[in-house]
């Protein structure tokens, strides 16, 4: 048979746990805001950050085959503007571990598809301001 607690037994094992609570993270905040490193006055999830950088670099080797023709240099360039995008868009919106991830994968797997589908929609958008532009200088009715 157990016996009870002594008033003091009581608070040996009670007060060191209070103290703990006390000081430990909030068990409600997202994981990615529990560890954040102060940087310059920036508050950055890191382990969401590192996460972010591994899900990049693990799936640039599964990229297109079109990539591959880049060569190296051209290649080390669009990992290092996809790890730029994905590490400003985890301090900016603070997403979960696992989402950051994942985006972090799908960016890294064909994040030059992406850079040639803006590339290409940049250039749509400056023809048509050209030709809009020209429309107007030469004026209604003028060929």
């Amino acid at each position: 048979m157990t016996e009870p607690l002594s008033l003091s037994k009581f608070l040996a094992l009670w007060v060191p746990s209070l103290a703990l609570t006390a000081v430990a993270p909030d068990a409600r905040l997202p994981l990615g805001e529990r560890f954040l490193v102060d940087l310059w006055g920036l508050p950055v999830p890191i382990v969401t950050c590192i996460l972010g950088a591994i899900g990049v670099i693990a799936a640039r080797p599964f990229t297109r085959r079109s990539e591959a023709a880049l060569g190296l240099p051209l290649r080390l360039l669009v990992s290092a503007i996809m790890l730029i995008v994905v590490e400003l868009w985890i301090i900016e919106s603070r997403p979960g571990w696992l989402f950051a991830f994942v985006v972090a994968v799908g960016l890294g797997f064909s994040g030059y598809s992406l850079l040639e589908l803006f590339g290409q929609q940049i250039k749509d958008f400056i023809s048509r301001v050209f030709t809009g532009a020209s429309g107007t200088i030469k004026g209604p009715g003028k060929e």
